[in-house]
């Protein structure tokens, strides 16, 4: 394994982890904390994990592996995609909308 090899493996790790907090976040609560273990909220949690995420994208950027820029445009479009489709669930029954807490 080389040191691109591990980056990415290291990404894909971090991605695991992002994937296991949210769905903890969507279980039990975003201010949920761990009974006696720490004292850190589920969104305490959520955010440090895309902060290594980020972390580990910019090694890879400033490694000259991954050539990798935000483009407004593109997270715009997005966020576009990712509401038609909610509202669509919405309309079809399968979530229901709440009130922000």
């Amino acid at each position: 394994m080389d040191r691109r090899q591990y980056l990415l493996s290291k990404l894909a790790e971090e991605a695991s982890e992002i994937s296991q907090i949210s769905l903890k976040c969507q279980q039990f609560g975003m201010d949920d904390r761990y009974p006696d273990k720490d004292s850190n909220k589920n969104s305490t949690k959520l955010g440090n994990e895309l902060t290594d995420l980020w972390g580990i994208v910019a090694m890879l950027v400033d490694e000259g592996h991954l050539g990798f820029l935000l483009e407004e445009e593109k997270i715009i479009k997005k966020v576009q995609k990712v509401n038609r489709y909610y509202d669509y669930a919405l309309k079809r029954g399968q979530i229901q909308e709440r009130e922000n807490v």
